[in-house]
């Protein structure tokens, strides 16, 4: 699945990444993304200071990478996560997914020029 249009339909208007482009091959994916100002995430977290969740990383970048690697096994283990810079209204950001079908792994990392956001590593099962 490598159609901007099939990756949105994954997500609420008002929870989702506003996914711009994508580059993939058979075991990495580079999406780019937006992270519009008025998504629902951000509604009291902080109210003076507004932080995109890490959770919210976290399942973003699992939708997206069982949509693109795994749609047949199932979420068996969450490793190596980080937050590293907070992720503010408006940010742009690169997804970067890598497919290990050996490991059954999928690592991420959401960056852009100047920052490391987060990162980690989901281990998928057979379902």
């Amino acid at each position: 699945m490598t159609d901007i249009h099939a990756l949105k339909a994954l997500f609420n208007a008002q929870e989702g990444p506003d996914i711009t482009a994508i580059k993939m091959d058979e075991a990495s994916a580079e999406i780019t993304l937006k992270v519009s100002e008025d998504l629902a995430w951000f509604d009291g977290h902080f109210p003076d200071h507004k932080v995109l969740p890490g959770v919210v990383q976290i399942d973003w970048a699992g939708k997206l990478a069982k949509a693109l690697f795994i749609s047949d096994s199932r979420f068996h283990q969450l490793t190596n996560i980080k937050f590293k810079t907070m992720v503010m209204p408006g940010a742009q950001m690169q997804l970067t997914l890598n497919h290990n079908a050996d490991k059954g792994s999928v690592s991420f990392h959401f960056s852009n020029e100047t920052d490391s956001f987060s990162t980690g590593s989901f281990k998928f099962s057979a379902s």
